[in-house]
């Protein structure tokens, strides 16, 4: 019994660390953006549910709707049209990128994608509902958010860029417009990313 005992406290003592040590992480990120006296970081910090998954680990599935606004703090998430012939992951968010569980942070509908954990990853999630106060409460975090809404729009300008090109330019499109993502997946996920045949993808990586 007090073998038992001395594991649970080790694992729980384990947890607060990482905890700990996780939020610490999300006030470094928050500092870029916010002033260190600024209140809204604190009541962002409060409202912030941490939470990892394992590759593969499906975070939404495409008829669900989980409404939080989502950061990265580390790893890659990414988001799959299931619909076609074949899987095409629409988007991916990586360090210092967000995603919501729902179609966008002002609604509370499914956005039809299924989001899953890529890698190994962690995130900050904060509620939607406290994410639209805070916007309406603090200048900064409208500017935050806006910053973040800024980032996304430019992902999906360079993927319709990328995309617009033929199957097989398309590697060396994203190589151009995104070398650190085209420099992290491996061939299936490029391939999915893409949307081409994964032969294409070897050809070009030769």
């Amino acid at each position: 019994m007090g073998h038992i005992s001395l594991m649970a406290f080790s694992f729980f003592y384990e947890l607060f660390i990482y905890t700990i040590l996780t939020v610490k992480r999300f006030t470094k990120h928050l500092d870029t953006y916010f002033n260190a006296d600024d209140p809204c970081r604190d009541e962002l910090i409060k409202h912030t549910k941490l939470r990892q998954g394992k590759r593969g680990q499906i975070y939404c599935r495409e008829d669900e709707s989980r409404p939080y606004w989502c950061y990265v703090l580390d790893g890659r998430i990414g988001a799959y049209e299931t619909k076609l012939k074949r899987p095409y992951l629409h988007w991916i968010a990586t360090e210092g990128n967000y995603f919501t569980g729902t179609k966008h942070e002002y609604s509370f509908n499914s956005q039809d994608l299924n989001i899953q954990f890529l890698k190994k990853s962690t995130i900050a999630c904060i509620p939607l509902t406290v994410l639209q106060e805070l916007q309406d409460q603090y200048p900064s975090m409208h500017h935050f958010v806006s910053i973040m809404r800024q980032r996304k729009s430019d992902f999906f300008n360079k993927k319709g860029l990328i995309i617009a090109q033929e199957a097989g330019d398309r590697s060396a499109k994203l190589k151009e417009l995104m070398p650190a993502l085209w420099h992290s997946l491996n061939n299936k996920l490029l391939s999915q990313f893409l949307y081409i045949d994964p032969k294409t993808i070897y050809r070009n990586r030769k």
